[in-house]
């Protein structure tokens, strides 16, 4: 008689039998299962309802008949792979939806909004399951919102709400208020007044973009003197070296100001108002904080007395390993947060090896 084998765990080899029995036949019924593996009915049950639940099989319209679960199909319409932040986001995405079994369907609207609709119903055309939206005009956010509820797909929204969708992103008013209190507590001890504030943003009032600047400004102001006369308040444009040019405007008007604390949007204009304080050998007189930390803004930091002192980190990188479970669970009908933030921290070059390396 054979020793019992005490590493043999009987439940789990059950429920491989069950998934097996797929290897053979397309689809399956419950009766099916007990007939062909001999098992009660309600262990039967318990074993297909488990492998439906980690994602290994799918019941059929009929709601008796399971197969083995098809690759599920998301649509991602997304910015541009051309902007770094908006890139790792992307690639982030793309991996984990990747180890997931999940069939990625990708359209870039460039900042047009035509081209978003345009991307949502073309993804929606080639059977997405669900959407991810990743679209900074609001304007058009109830439109999306009515493109997919007529296709009845669910959307997870990133960073900019739409209307009835699942939030994943970035706590805008919490990663401004880090920011600008970082800066601020600096400034404090550095220089102890301000000459100038400048509020570097894009155009557009959208409430993201608005939470994260009105969290930079009162953190600042919650360590050194900013009055409304001394702000300055500047509107780049999506293009490269707009920012740049002007800071450039900016200083040249004010060329007695010696203290210039500057609360940048987004990695673009930071580097944009650094890129300034160089051009115009002012750097000794600019400290700028951003938004973001893509690796140029992180290696900017550490340059030996750079202007651009410190970013909060977003991690565009971790995005997708938050967020592609997320989208599981919402196709699965599991109970999912309606708002879920990814992380962010304060780097500057005192703590800024301890995150990337």
């Amino acid at each position: 008689m054979s020793k019992p084998d005490r590493y043999y765990v009987e439940a789990a080899a059950r429920v491989l039998d069950v998934l097996e029995l797929f290897d053979h036949r397309e689809t399956l019924r419950l009766t099916d299962v007990v007939k062909e593996l001999g098992l009660i009915k309600s262990s039967a049950f318990r074993f297909l309802y488990t492998l439906e639940r980690k994602g290994y099989i799918e019941r059929m319209a009929d709601g008796r008949t399971f197969r083995r679960r098809r690759p599920r199909r998301v649509g991602l319409v997304s910015i541009s792979e051309k902007i770094p932040f908006v890139a790792e986001v992307e690639r982030g995405i793309q991996e984990a939806a990747g180890r997931a079994g999940l069939t990625l369907i990708v359209r870039h609207h460039y900042f047009d909004p035509g081209a978003v609709l345009k991307g949502v119903e073309e993804v929606l055309a080639e059977g997405a399951a669900l959407v991810i939206v990743y679209n900074p005009d609001e304007h058009i956010s109830h439109l999306i919102a009515d493109r997919c509820a007529r296709a009845q797909a669910p959307i997870v929204a990133i960073t900019f709400p739409v209307p009835g969708a699942r939030l994943f992103g970035i706590n805008n008013y919490r990663a401004g208020l880090a920011g600008g209190e970082g800066l601020g507590e600096h400034l404090q001890r550095s220089w102890g007044a301000l000459d100038r504030v400048v509020l570097l943003d894009i155009p557009g009032s959208s409430p993201a973009q608005q939470a994260r600047m009105t969290g930079m400004l009162e953190g600042l102001r919650k360590y050194v003197r900013a009055p409304d006369d001394i702000l300055c308040y500047l509107h780049a444009g999506r293009e490269k070296g707009t920012a740049r040019e002007l800071m450039v405007e900016l200083l040249a008007k004010h060329p007695r100001a010696r203290r210039i604390a500057v609360l940048c949007y987004n990695d673009l204009n930071a580097i944009g108002a650094l890129q300034a304080a160089e051009a115009c050998g002012r750097t000794k007189d600019v400290q700028i904080v951003s938004q973001g930390a893509v690796a140029e803004v992180r290696d900017a930091i550490l340059r030996k007395g750079s202007p651009l002192w410190g970013a909060v980190a977003h991690f565009p990188e971790r995005f997708g390993a938050k967020l592609i479970p997320l989208v599981q669970g919402v196709l699965r009908g599991d109970p999912v947060p309606q708002t879920t933030y990814t992380e962010h921290v304060l780097l500057t070059r005192e703590n800024l090896r301890r995150y990337y390396r």
